[in-house]
């Protein structure tokens, strides 16, 4: 197997959602809607690429895509367009979209979210609002990861 090549691609239409914390109605604790749906679509994806969840350690590289405004000056929608400035800074903040990501896969493509031993993951402007997942097995970089020292 090509250790570059992912073993599982995953694309999710539609606005990535951060992980929200849990609400609370007194003693009532509930994951927000939005959440739950957001969940759900990514794990219906996640099933039909995988029947059964990998062991081992994982590598998961994410790339969250965000529709560029179509109120944006011309100057600005070209240079987006050409990918010139692609990056999304904005708000969500990525670890919470990457939280996201690792529980709802968790029991579908991994058994444990601590399995993902190599998280890449970037927010960008685009076509379209898009979530996407490449997952592999984890292989050696460098031999100098077993020292502590890595060339990433």
């Amino acid at each position: 197997m090509n250790p570059t090549s992912p073993v599982i691609f995953v694309e999710v239409p539609g606005r990535p959602v951060p992980w929200a914390r849990a609400g609370s109605q007194g003693n009532r604790r509930y994951t927000p809607s939005r959440v739950r749906a957001a969940a759900e679509s990514l794990q219906a994806e996640m099933k039909v690429q995988c029947r059964s969840p990998l062991t081992g350690p994982l590598d998961l590289a994410i790339t969250f895509c965000y529709r560029r405004p179509d109120s944006w000056n011309k100057a600005k929608r070209e240079a987006i367009d050409n990918g010139e400035e692609p990056w999304f800074s904005g708000r969500p903040d990525i670890d919470n979209l990457c939280k996201l990501v690792m529980e709802a896969g968790t029991g579908i493509l991994w058994e444990d979210d601590a399995q993902v031993v190599s998280l890449e993951a970037v927010k960008v402007y685009g076509a379209e609002n898009l979530t996407v997942l490449n997952l592999s097995c984890a292989w050696r970089v460098n031999e100098n990861i077993s020292q502590g020292q890595s060339d990433l």
